[in-house]
């Protein structure tokens, strides 16, 4: 049986919790945990919000996509957006009505503060950039706060300019931005700021490697004998995800028929490429179009939306959806109707493997369900990128109206959907 608690990185760990008794003192700080995916960067995020919220440490959680680059601030949207939804608000009194008006073009629940008239030219971005850092700050009068950044390197370019004005600029109070990253990954702008944080002491680098052998033997508990247990760790180099994913494979061993799925073109070893593909061919052929579908809907998805992806029925989605968690494909996040893939490779490996006519279809669906519910363009626009077709005003419209909406703070994304 895999290990549920967390194995080995007793250094990396370490460093967490000084970064942790650095905050209680009223010091806050920047940690990058650096490694390959699958390494375990996101396993110890989890360690530190469980060790920040056992020391009644405010932990707001938010991960940047692959699918949602186009969206922008979406990381910061992520780790935010719903508590700030829930403050009371009195809460944002202390801040300015610049501060305010900025925060609206950054946060859709502030939408209230937004000022009339026209917007701040795009050059003076950094208003927004000192708005998020006044909020960050005025956050802490709760009590420490500990924001957490997974899969930046997937980041939308106004979330990285955001993020390195923090780490150039750190708010002046008990504030502590945990993030991780994949150093293949990473966008030269991402990377200089980093580096340039590192270099100034505001940031502390966390080299995040491989289990050793004696680890990769704990964690995969004594169900797995020694000779097979070593030729697991041999395969995956000591990656706990990679280890987990041969784990399971050696665990449906003769369960499962093989699988037609091309995760071949995925980057990862042809074990785990395997692995994936056989776990995915226990579903139902209903569970699988479901899962497909919130391949496309996104990640985090909503049932409704990926019933949508799907052409479904939501009570058929919905049957689905308990047989996808019930094998933990899919995991319930903290708010209701909101779920999550187990792991971004295997949003990816089911994403990919979708026949290319059906994705452009579901594309579709999901712009057209979105729309229905008068959902702003910015929310429509990755969907109708990928399946606009030529000479359709409407897709031109909403493309320009994300556009112009973006253009202001995050001009990368606006250069994008022009």
């Amino acid at each position: 049986m895999l290990a549920g608690r967390l194995v080995g990185r007793a250094e990396e760990l370490g460093l967490l919790d000084r970064a942790l008794a650095e905050l209680d003192r009223g010091r806050g700080g920047a940690l990058a945990l650096v490694g390959e995916p699958g390494i375990g960067k996101s396993r110890l995020l989890a360690e530190l919000s469980a060790r920040a919220e056992s020391r009644r440490q405010l932990v707001l959680s938010g991960s940047a996509s692959e699918f949602e680059r186009d969206l922008p601030f979406w990381v910061f949207v992520d780790a935010l957006e719903e508590f700030i939804q829930g403050l009371e608000p009195h809460r944002l009194d202390a801040l300015d009505d610049e501060a305010r008006s900025e925060l609206a073009l950054v946060f859709p629940s502030l939408s209230r503060f937004a000022a009339a008239g026209g917007a701040a030219l795009p050059h003076e971005r950094y208003r927004s950039h000192r708005a998020v850092r006044d909020l960050l700050e005025r956050l802490t009068a709760i009590k420490p706060l500990v924001l957490v950044l997974d899969d930046v390197d997937w980041a939308d370019s106004a979330s990285v300019e955001l993020l390195g004005a923090l780490l150039r600029r750190p708010p002046a109070a008990a504030v502590l931005i945990a993030l991780a990253v994949r150093p293949r990954q990473m966008p030269d702008r991402l990377s200089a700021a980093l580096e340039r944080a590192h270099r100034a002491g505001v940031l502390t680098r966390v080299e995040v490697g491989g289990l050793t052998r004696a680890e990769a033997g704990e964690f995969l508990g004594e169900a797995v004998g020694g000779a097979v247990a070593t030729a697991l760790f041999d395969e995956s180099g000591g990656n706990p995800f990679y280890l987990e994913q041969l784990a399971r494979a050696v665990t449906l061993e003769g369960t499962a028929a093989a699988s037609a799925l091309p995760l071949e073109r995925l980057q990862v070893p042809p074990g785990v490429a395997a692995a994936l593909a056989e776990e995915i061919a226990l579903l139902s052929d209903g569970a699988r179009l479901v899962l497909e579908g919130a391949a496309v809907a996104g990640d985090p998805f909503e049932p409704e939306l990926a019933a949508a992806a799907a052409a479904t029925a939501e009570a058929a989605a919905l049957e689905a959806l308990d047989e996808l968690l019930r094998l933990d494909l899919v995991r319930p996040t903290a708010v209701p109707r909101r779920f999550r893939f187990r792991h971004p490779l295997v949003r990816r490996a089911v994403y990919e493997s979708t026949l290319g006519g059906w994705r452009l279809g579901a594309h579709e669906r999901c712009a057209e369900t979105l729309a229905a519910r008068g959902a702003p363009a910015a929310e429509r626009a990755h969907h109708v990128q990928r399946s606009a077709r030529r000479g359709d005003p409407a897709a031109a419209a909403t493309l320009r109206e994300a556009g112009e909406a973006a253009a202001q703070r995050a001009p990368a994304s606006a250069a994008a959907l022009f």
